[in-house]
Parts: structure tokens; C-alpha cells; sequence
């Protein structure tokens, strides 16, 4: 038995590359491109049964799918991961997303070791250690071995004037502190930035650091005088903000009687 033909095209409305293409029995329309009007000989007046509007209705779904792709990547270079995990959100089977995957590289919009050499530059110039690379780009579904053959191209010398950069950087900023706790400060900061516990070591040991902490020391020391008058409180709160015990102590001293 035929099934009957219950999807009959009413009218098409031409909008910029797409069409509007409206069905007798549809409230809503289709927004197709000109090769799904080619494909399925899409012209006012022809019928189509309903597999085979549901088969025309799904390549709407799957071209506004990769349209949308398009512009994700449009936005900012991605990697094969992260389009697909992106995918995998608009309700595409595994096979259509692999399908969309394997055509946006075949187009080369989609070219993971092209992304690992742009962003590995990127990370160097904003002084970043090799640790932060690697797990960065890993998030980024990178392949690790592929990660540790680029990273051949920035040498130790270079990773440890990086770090000696972002160091410089922070020492005016914490010259106020005294010099276990710039040092304490220069450290987690170089960790977070992803540099190894020997470049931090080496960072430390060629920097020179000015403790003017004296001052600040008083300045913090007054300013807790205003709030607590348990001096043992005040000598604990102190040494949470890195002074040195003996300065406060002798601080404390000198303003015992007054």
C-alpha cells in the first residue's frame, strides 16, 4: 500500500542563501539551502510522504547544526574535543557528529596540530610554564605525546626568563612584605603559571629582593591596635601576613607602655 503523500509544498520564500519553504499541512516552515532544494527536488506543488519530510525536516536540523559549528570556530580557533563536546549538546547522533567532524576537517577548519603550534607561541609569549601548557592543552583533548614534542621548541633558557619576567613583575608590587614572604608570594604565583619547583628555585636564587617591610609592618601593626587589644591576637594576625617574629616582637616591645 502507498503511503500517502500528506506533505505538499504551499510556497517558498527566498531570505538572503536560504529558503523558506512552507508545507499545506505546517504551521511552521523549513529553512533549507539551496542544495537541500536540489537534493530533494524541493518545488512548489510536489508531495512528500512523511519519512520522507522527517528525512528533509533532519538535514534542516544537521545544516543548522554545522552552521552553528561554523561560527563557534569562526569565534576562536578549537580543537577536535571541544567541537565535538559542542556537538554532542544539539542532540546529534554519534555518527552525524563524526560526519560533521571528519568534513570540517577534510575543509580545514578543524586542524588540531596547526592549534597546538598557535597556542603553544601564545603561552610562551605570555610567560607561561610548561606544566600550565600541558594541562591546558590536554583539557583541550591534545594529544600529550604531540604536546611534548612541540614543547621541544621552547628551551629551559628561555622557560627561566619567563619566570624571571613575571617574578620582576611582582616585586614592586610586594617589596612591602619581607622577604619570606615575597619569596612564599613569587613562589605559588610561578606555580599557578605552570613553572617547575627547579625554575622556581633557580628564579629565586638570581632576583634580587628589597625588604621594606618595616613601615608596612608598623602601618598593620596601628591598624589591628584600632580593633584588638589582646596583643597575643595582634602578634598572631601579624605573623599571618608574613612578618618575621623577632619584628614583631620587638615592634610589640617598643609600644608596650604606650
Amino acid at each position: 500500500m502507498t503511503e500517502d503523500l500528506e506533505y505538499k509544498v504551499s510556497k517558498i520564500v527566498r531570505k538572503g542563501t536560504k529558503y523558506l519553504v512552507f508545507f499545506n499541512n505546517q504551521d511552521d516552515f523549513l529553512t533549507l539551502n539551496e542544495d537541500q532544494i536540489v537534493e530533494y527536488r524541493i518545488i512548489v506543488g510536489n508531495s512528500f510522504n512523511k519519512k520522507d519530510y522527517q528525512k528533509i525536516k533532519h538535514s534542516e536540523k544537521l545544516a543548522t547544526s554545522y552552521n552553528k559549528v561554523l561560527h563557534y570556530i569562526d569565534f576562536k580557533p578549537r580543537t577536535t574535543k571541544e567541537v565535538k563536546d559542542y556537538l554532542a549538546k544539539t542532540g546529534l547522533s554519534e555518527g552525524e557528529i563524526t560526519k560533521i567532524i571528519k568534513k570540517l576537517i577534510d575543509i580545514k577548519y578543524l586542524d588540531d596540530e596547526r592549534y597546538l603550534n598557535g597556542y603553544l607561541q601564545e603561552f610562551i609569549k605570555k610567560a607561561k610554564g610548561r606544566n600550565y601548557i600541558i594541562q591546558t592543552l590536554l583539557s583541550k583533548g591534545i594529544d600529550k605525546q604531540d604536546i611534548l614534542v612541540a614543547l621541544n621548541n621552547y628551551s629551559l633558557e628561555e622557560e627561566r626568563q619567563n619566570a624571571i619576567r613575571v617574578a620582576t613583575k611582582l616585586i614592586t608590587t610586594i617589596n612591602h612584605y619581607p622577604l619570606k614572604k615575597q619569596q612564599l608570594v613569587i613562589q605559588n604565583h610561578l606555580l599557578q603559571d605552570g613553572f617547575s619547583y627547579d625554575i622556581i628555585s633557580y628564579v629565586l636564587g638570581v632576583i634580587e629582593l628589597t625588604d621594606n617591610s618595616s613601615e608596612y609592618l608598623e602601618k598593620e601593626y596601628q591598624k589591628l591596635l584600632l580593633k584588638e587589644t589582646d596583643r597575643n591576637k595582634i602578634v598572631t594576625k601579624l605573623l599571618a601576613k608574613g612578618f618575621d617574629y623577632s619584628n614583631i616582637k620587638k615592634l610589640v616591645e617598643q609600644n608596650k607602655y604606650n
